[in-house]
């Protein structure tokens, strides 16, 4: 008796596990595909708005780099560029050309 009781135990357990519904994947599909349009759009929406935010930032630093030429007059500009690469060329370590360095002339010390 104790044998029957589990062979039919067993007997249901077995054919219950394939009556259960199964899914015929067609709604994971759709799922996976509208996911992966969704995350498209998130990504191209972000870019979009990236674009426009550089665009813009761009535009703000050409205005004021306008603005601040307006103001300077051409010898100006001109000695502002001369010390901007003097002062590139020193932070990088580089000595001057050396026909300049040979004909500049020699600072005046107060020792002799």
């Amino acid at each position: 008796m104790k044998i029957l009781i589990q062979l039919s135990v067993l007997f249901f357990l077995f054919i219950s596990i394939p009556a259960m519904p199964q899914d015929n994947g067609t709604d994971t599909k759709a799922k996976k595909k509208n996911e992966v349009e969704n995350d498209r759009m998130k990504i191209k929406k972000n870019k979009m708005e990236w674009k426009a935010k550089r665009q813009q930032e761009r535009a703000e630093k050409k205005a004021i780099r306008q603005h601040e030429k307006r103001l300077q007059t051409k010898a100006t500009r001109k000695r502002m560029r001369k010390d901007r690469q003097k002062a590139t060329r020193t932070n990088q370590n580089k000595k001057e050309f050396f026909l300049i360095r040979l004909f500049k002339p020699k600072p005046r010390t107060g020792a002799w």
